[in-house]
This record gives C-alpha cells, sequence and structure tokens, in this order.
C-alpha cells in the first residue's frame, strides 16, 4: 500500500470519529451546548488533532451535515442513473431519514447553524428537476420556470418530512413518500395542461 493511500486513510478515519463524535452529542445535547473539548473526548483524539481538520466546530458541523446529504444521496440514488420512477427515490427519501431519525430530528432543530435544511432542499430541488422535470418535457419551459417547480416541490418534501419526524414517523416511510409523489404528480399534470 502507497504511504499516501494510508495517509488517506486515516484522515477519512479520524474526519469520520469526529463526526460520529459531533453527532452523537448534537443527539443529546444540542449543537449549542457541546465543545471542542466534548467532541475530541468522545472521539477520543486530541485537540491538536481536531485543529488540524477543522479551524472550528461550525467548520466540522458543515463538513458533518455536507458527508450526511451526499450519503443520503447515495441511498436514494445507488445506481445513479438507474431506472428507477422519482416515486421510489421519494420513498427512499423518508425510509433513509427513518433510519437517521434521532440524528435528523436533532439537525433539523439545528437548522440554522449547519445550513441542514438549506442543503437538504438544494439536493432535492436538483433531485426534482433531473428525475421530474427533464424527463416530463417540462424541461423546455423557461429556465426560472422549471428552477420555480423544483424548488416547490423540494420545499414540499423538505417541509413534509419535517412534520413526518415531528410525528413519530406516522405515517410509515412508504405512506408519506408516496402521498409526496402523488401531490407532486397531480402539480406537474396542472402546470402541464
Amino acid at each position: 500500500m502507497h504511504e499516501t493511500q494510508q495517509l488517506d486513510r486515516r484522515i477519512q478515519r479520524t474526519r469520520s470519529l469526529l463526526r460520529d463524535a459531533l453527532f452523537a452529542l448534537i443527539i443529546e445535547r444540542g449543537y449549542e451546548a457541546i465543545t471542542v473539548q466534548d467532541i475530541t473526548e468522545r472521539a477520543n483524539l486530541g485537540r491538536t488533532t481536531f485543529y488540524l481538520h477543522y479551524k472550528d466546530k461550525e467548520e466540522l458541523l458543515k463538513a458533518s451535515v455536507k458527508a450526511l446529504i451526499d450519503d443520503l444521496r447515495q441511498e436514494v440514488e445507488p445506481g445513479g442513473e438507474e431506472a428507477c420512477p422519482y416515486r421510489i427515490r421519494s420513498i427512499r427519501v423518508f425510509q433513509q431519514v427513518a433510519c437517521q431519525q434521532h440524528l435528523y430530528r436533532a439537525l433539523l432543530k439545528e437548522a440554522g447553524s449547519a445550513g441542514i435544511g438549506e442543503l437538504m432542499r438544494a439536493y432535492f430541488a436538483e433531485l426534482y428537476q433531473r428525475r421530474v422535470i427533464e424527463p416530463s418535457g417540462l424541461g423546455t419551459t423557461a429556465p426560472v420556470r422549471r428552477e420555480l417547480i423544483a424548488v416547490s416541490a423540494a420545499g414540499a418534501l423538505f417541509g413534509l418530512l419535517s412534520w413526518w419526524l415531528n410525528h413519530d414517523l406516522c405515517p410509515s416511510a412508504e405512506e408519506i413518500g408516496d402521498f409526496y409523489w402523488r401531490l407532486m404528480a397531480a402539480g406537474n399534470e396542472k402546470m402541464m395542461s
């Protein structure tokens, strides 16, 4: 194994330990109540190691939330371009959030700090544009209109997700994902007519 590969793995491992520690502490105490010292103690790393990777806990939080959204993307779109209806992808979003419901609940309470809401909405808008607007022919409409449609769909998905997390995941991931899809399908039919 090359020395750079070992170094890359060590960097990834250290960042993963810090991210896991941060997320566990956010679930337990909330973001504002934790310190860099708390994070390094939980990760069993020194403060110097922390500062080799991040300038402060805010930078760690932003990097960690981005990694979480990247993980969500991988779960929702595992095959990249696989033939999979948007309805199934919508359900996958709810299923994956349900798997980490405590973390998502805690992070959404801290939405201002991490920008998780904005990152999630941006991903949802991009997904909707790629998987619904462009294939449906709405892609031929004006760019502003396409963006408005995608942003509206993303806002609806994020709003339903937030509501669902605060209502103990009832209805099921499959039911709420299907409800979202039907809501968006009905809206698209009206926009196209």
